[in-house]
């Protein structure tokens, strides 16, 4: 993502004139002017008339000051401006529990004095990265909410249109020639309703479409799981003979199954996204995708079959503990095929059969051996395994000697390193350096 589309305001509160001087050195060389415009105040007091007035999106705010101190400037902040960044710092106390204290009263981070250029410049550049996050998402809520409007006021439409049908039956008496004419009038508009039908469809396709690019927007090391999910669980579905309409739901709810990871916070985020590799125990996001979908008309079906992805065929799963067929066969099949991807993706060198084998030790168990025999046959008969064997690492797991099986983007989208490169010690060091002020997110793909 590119941070630097607009320009963010950092705001420095400190009594010492020297750390005003450092931190507008070490900001606007790292990051310019046209990316962070910095101003400064010297009391609590000049800064909070300054946050009235520039309405800043970072504030860094030393505590010991004349006049009104740190704490009571961020509590103050907070009810002035509640969403900007506030960073508190002072000279290190081994004894003091000034970090405690300021996240009591409701600071973002801490800094110990004397400041340290890294430190400084690496939550300065995670703070803008997070308020252009949210300013996308700001975005496609409001694309979402435009496209609520306008399946609002088709249903008006269509709700008027169903009025004149009425009205024009009530007329079919008069004579045969009247009734003609009414019959053609009716299938002109029978027709205007099958297109805005289908037109309703594309919009409905759209927004499960505008869902999923909001749930791999927050889950960059995931790219691709909601998609293999609904490929693994249509082909089931299919197989099972279920209906076109049982398999529309299905293959739906598999693209928005993990809808309920985007509302939690970031750091469950990360854990919830992994828990179908490590236990389901504990997780709680089929129900808050279910409470997300269900009130949005259509949805129901599909909000319910995610309400219920962790129950296990045998009574032990939650929410409800349903069994057997009890459970809906669309969260029976999802739970198998998102299991099996997320093994995969957590460990890229197992084959389909390794991770088939422990997942059929847990058939009438947690999954359905019906769905469990089909998704064998999806997996095996999708098996890449002849082709070139690659794994999967992080930027910090790259080791010299290593050849790049793809290329290596920075989030804001530069091409970093290309497919076939040999890394090196040299490369390693410039890599590592890049990803301290543009972060390489997701996985690397190498040779094996």
């Amino acid at each position: 993502m590119d941070i630097a589309k607009n320009a963010k305001k950092f705001l420095c509160i400190d009594d010492d004139r020297t750390v005003q001087v450092i931190v507008k050195q070490i900001l606007s060389k790292s990051f310019g002017s046209q990316i962070l415009e910095c101003h400064q105040a010297v009391t609590g007091e000049e800064g909070l008339a300054m946050i009235h007035n520039m309405m800043p999106d970072i504030i860094l705010c030393d505590i010991q000051m004349p006049g009104i101190d740190g704490f009571e400037v961020c509590k103050k902040i907070r009810q002035i401006q509640p969403h900007c960044a506030v960073i508190l710092m002072s000279a290190y106390d081994a004894e003091s529990d000034n970090a405690i204290k300021a996240s009591e009263v409701g600071a973002d981070a801490y800094l110990s004095k004397p400041l340290k250029k890294g430190e400084l410049i690496f939550i300065s550049n995670f703070v803008m990265r997070v308020a252009n996050l949210n300013d996308a998402l700001y975005e496609k809520n409001c694309q979402m909410e435009n496209s609520l409007t306008q399946l609002k006021k088709f249903h008006q439409k269509l709700a008027s249109l169903n009025n004149e049908l009425i009205s024009d039956k009530r007329r079919l008496g008069a004579s045969l020639k009247d009734m003609t004419e009414l019959n053609k009038q009716m299938e002109e508009k029978n027709s205007q309703i099958s297109s805005m039908v289908e037109e309703l469809a594309d919009r409905s396709e759209s927004t499960v479409g505008l869902l999923a690019s909001i749930i791999e927007l927050n889950q960059s090391g995931h790219r691709g799981h909601s998609e293999r999910v609904a490929e693994a669980s249509e082909y089931i579905a299919e197989k099972m003979g279920l209906t076109d309409y049982q398999i529309r739901n299905i293959k739906t709810a598999a693209k928005l199954h993990e809808l309920g990871i985007v509302a939690l916070p970031s750091v469950e985020q990360k854990e919830e996204a992994a828990d179908e590799a490590k236990g389901r125990n504990f997780s709680n996001h089929p129900l808050v995708g279910e409470m997300l979908l269900k009130g949005f008309p259509g949805f129901e079906l599909i909000a319910d079959i995610i309400r219920h992805l962790h129950e296990n065929v045998d009574g032990s799963g939650s929410p409800d503990g349903l069994y057997g067929d009890r459970i809906p066969v669309g969260a029976r099949i999802i739970c198998a095929t998102s299991y099996y991807d997320h093994v995969k993706m957590s460990n890229p060198g197992l084959t389909p059969e390794e991770v088939l084998k422990k997942m059929d030790e847990k058939a009438g168990i947690i999954f359905d051996e019906t769905a469990l025999g089909y998704l064998n046959e999806f997996a095996i008969s999708n098996d890449s395994s002849g082709e070139e064997k690659t794994m999967d690492c992080t930027v910090f797991t790259l080791a010299d000697g290593m050849e790049l099986a793809s290329d290596i983007f920075s989030s804001s989208g530069i091409n970093l390193l290309r497919k076939g490169t040999i890394v090196s010690d040299e490369i390693l060091t410039k890599i590592l350096k890049f990803h301290n002020v543009d972060p390489i997110v997701g996985t690397i793909k190498v040779k094996q």
